[in-house]
């Protein structure tokens, strides 16, 4: 994905130059806007066609690895039951399934996100006792993928749940950054119960007024 998004910038610079505004796209359709902006006898043609063909050859690899990793969740039922919960997709779930390999070996969820530097610093000194920022210890990947998920969760995930509206409610309270990252700390603890009692997310029941 890296790979595709740098061929992408590289070409949009070329065309910027030129005074061409580009839309927001990406695969096919961004080769296809590449041409109409273009045109057949655009002097940069022949300069975006180099980057326009890597760029196909790569988002046809990235497919096939998509779909390998797809398949690679779906035959691990413990990666299946992680998926149950909003917000987590493939990646996140597959991440998280080998960077802990073996959930046991925390006494609890809680130590679990210290593990992953998902708890705040404390500051001691003398009398002072201040909690800071997260840690951020631990693997630094599986820590973004699991903000991403708080924020598809947030903003991607229509279906209600009692974390979504948990956490949408905190983040009224408290400002939606510090809100992401009690999110981020509670799907944590979430995977280890899942994963731990073999069991599915709960999605909940909305209260009616």
């Amino acid at each position: 994905m890296t790979i595709r998004r740098n061929i992408e910038n590289q070409v949009r610079g070329l065309v910027k130059e030129y005074g061409l505004l580009f839309p927001r796209a990406i695969g096919l359709q961004f080769r296809k806007l590449v041409v109409e902006l273009l045109g057949e006898d655009h002097q940069l043609l022949r300069c975006g066609h180099g980057p326009s063909l890597h760029h196909e050859q790569t988002c046809k690899q990235q497919s096939k690895f998509d779909d390998e990793v797809r398949q690679l969740a779906k035959s691990e039922e413990t990666t299946r039951r992680l998926m149950t919960i909003p917000g987590v997709g493939v990646v996140t779930a597959l991440t998280f399934r080998h960077t802990i390999d073996d959930p046991p070996r925390f006494r609890s969820a809680s130590s679990m996100s210290a593990y992953l530097g998902l708890t705040p610093r404390r500051n001691q000194s003398g009398e002072t006792d201040i909690n800071g920022k997260i840690s951020r210890w631990g693997d630094r990947l599986l820590r973004t993928y699991l903000f991403e998920a708080a924020t598809v969760l947030l903003y991607g995930t229509k279906k209600w749940s009692s974390l979504k509206a948990w956490g949408m409610k905190l983040a009224k309270r408290i400002g939606m950054n510090k809100a992401k990252v009690a999110i981020v700390r509670k799907i944590a603890v979430i995977f280890h119960c899942v994963w731990v009692d073999g069991t599915s997310f709960d999605w909940g029941q909305a209260k009616t007024a």
